[in-house]
């Protein structure tokens, strides 16, 4: 097992979008130098001209745990071969519509991840708990009370 030294100063980061209305339900949002494009679905009135705010959380959280999942291998000098995620949600839309006094954040998340790896069992236990552990948005999600239903496939690198 690691040993972990705690560092009791704040290292902040601050990270910065803006976003402008393009009409309908679509808006731009500037992040860095990237552009990405947020709308709905049809069936829930956009044009359908970009991803919609829940599949980039999803998207985002499936970049944020591989990101950790990278990070903390490295630490652990565990070698990754590959790593595929799968997120998906679901969500009571009477939440969104106002219809219902029901939360309008994740119901429920399953995040499967398929980790390619020549970790030995504790290596891999232990690199399971430090991406819980230490993935913001993971912790984002579970912190609100989200139902997260995590699955690893692990297969020799």
């Amino acid at each position: 097992m690691t040993t972990t030294t705690i560092d009791t100063q704040p290292q902040l980061a601050s990270f910065d979008v803006s976003g402008v209305w393009q009409g309908g339900l679509n808006t731009r949002v500037e992040a860095r130098q990237f552009t990405l494009v947020v709308d709905e679905p049809p069936t829930i009135g956009g044009a359908d001209e970009g991803a919609n705010p829940i599949e980039y959380v999803l998207a985002s959280l499936s970049g944020c745990v591989t990101v950790v999942i990278r990070t903390v291998a490295a630490e652990l000098s565990v070698e990754v071969g590959s790593v595929e995620t799968q997120a998906s949600g679901t969500l009571d839309l009477r939440g969104f519509l106002g219809t219902a006094d029901v939360s309008p954040h994740f119901q429920h998340l399953d995040l499967g991840i398929t980790l390619s790896t020549t970790a030995t069992p504790e290596q891999l236990a232990e690199l399971q708990t430090l991406v819980a552990a230490r993935c913001p948005l993971l912790n984002l999600i579970k912190d609100a009370g989200v139902d997260v239903r995590e699955t690893w496939d692990v297969r020799d690198a």
